[in-house]
C-alpha cells in the first residue's frame, strides 16, 4: 500500500480508504498521520472529557477498542493505578505489535490483543468502563459493536464513543461548487459509516442504556495534516468522475499554495458520546 503523491506539492497524501486495510503493513506516513492527528487540541479536549465523564481513575478496568497502536491506551494505563488495568484490542496485528513495543518501552503494564469489535473475545461485565474511538465508522455491522461493548460492560458502568460526523467536513478552497462535490464524495465514499454519529443516541438508549450525554469540537487540522488530508479529495473526486480532471489538479493546486503560504484552513466535526449501563 503505497501513499499517494498530491501532484502539485509532492506532500503524501493520506486517504482514509487506506485505513480499513492497513493491516498486514501500516506505513509509517500513515502512523505519522494518526499520531498528528492525536495531537490535535480539540481533539485532545473531548479524550480528556470522556476520561471525566467515564470516571477512569485508580481500581478501574478500562477496555480500549479498536485501540491501534496503543496512543490513547497507552495514557489511560498511568489513570487507573493502583489496582486498575487497561486492556486494548485492535483487528490489526501489526498495530498491535506496536502498541506492545511502545508499553514494553514505557514500561507500562497493558493487556494487548488483536481482535473484532464486532466479537469481542471477553466475558460479561469485565469491564467498569468501555471506549472506542474512531472505529465505529468502518465497521460493516456497528450495532453489533456497540451491543458487545454494552455485553462486556458491568453495570452501572459506562461507555464512550467518539466519532466524527463527514458531513461537517470543511476547507477554505474558495470555489464553493467545487468544495460541495469534492467533500460530498468524500463523505459519501470515505468510509462505511459517515453520518453514524447522528443515530448514536437513539442507539444507545435502544441497548438499554442510561444518562446519555452528547459533547462536540469542531476539530481543526494542523496545516500540514490538513494538506495530506484535504489535498487528495480533488483527485480522488476526478477519479470517480464527480469532477472533471482540470478540476482536480485545481483543487491541488489551490490546497497546496494555501499551505505554502500559511492559509490552509480544514476542520471536521468530531462527538463525543457517553452513557450508563444500567444498574
Amino acid at each position: 500500500m503505497a501513499a499517494q503523491q498530491t501532484p502539485a506539492s509532492g506532500t503524501p497524501a493520506i486517504s482514509l480508504h487506506d485505513f480499513t486495510d492497513i493491516d498486514h503493513s501500516p506505513e509509517p506516513t500513515y502512523v505519522a498521520a494518526l499520531e498528528a492527528f492525536d495531537r490535535l487540541p480539540l481533539l485532545r479536549e473531548l479524550k480528556a472529557l470522556a476520561i471525566e465523564r467515564t470516571a477512569i481513575g485508580p481500581g478501574r478496568r478500562v477496555l480500549d477498542v479498536g485501540c491501534g497502536f496503543g496512543l490513547e491506551t497507552l495514557r489511560l494505563a498511568p489513570l487507573v493505578q493502583p489496582g486498575g488495568a487497561v486492556s486494548g484490542i485492535d483487528l490489526s496485528a501489526e498495530f498491535i505489535a506496536e502498541a506492545v513495543r511502545r508499553a514494553e518501552a514505557q514500561g507500562l503494564h497493558v493487556d494487548l490483543a488483536t481482535g473484532d469489535a464486532q466479537h469481542l473475545p471477553f466475558p460479561d461485565d469485565a469491564f467498569d468502563v468501555t471506549r472506542i474511538e474512531r472505529v465505529l465508522i468502518y465497521l460493516d455491522d456497528p450495532d453489533r459493536a456497540l451491543a458487545e461493548m454494552v455485553r462486556v460492560t458491568r453495570p452501572g458502568g459506562r461507555i464512550a464513543i467518539i466519532a466524527p460526523d463527514f458531513d461537517t467536513n470543511t476547507v477554505n478552497v474558495p470555489d464553493a461548487a467545487l468544495v460541495r462535490a469534492v467533500l460530498a464524495h468524500e463523505a459519501d465514499t470515505s468510509v462505511v459509516n459517515p453520518r453514524l454519529v447522528r443515530d448514536l443516541r437513539g442507539k444507545l438508549e435502544d441497548l438499554g442504556l442510561e444518562d446519555v450525554e452528547l459533547a462536540s469540537r469542531m476539530v481543526v487540522f494542523s496545516p500540514d495534516l490538513g494538506a495530506q488530508y484535504f489535498g487528495g479529495l480533488g483527485p480522488a473526486a476526478a477519479r470517480d468522475g464527480v469532477i472533471d480532471v482540470d478540476a482536480g489538479q485545481r483543487w491541488t493546486s489551490t490546497v497546496a499554495e494555501l499551505h505554502r503560504t500559511g492559509r490552509l484552513f480544514g476542520a471536521i466535526g468530531y462527538y463525543l458520546v457517553t452513557a450508563s449501563v444500567p444498574g
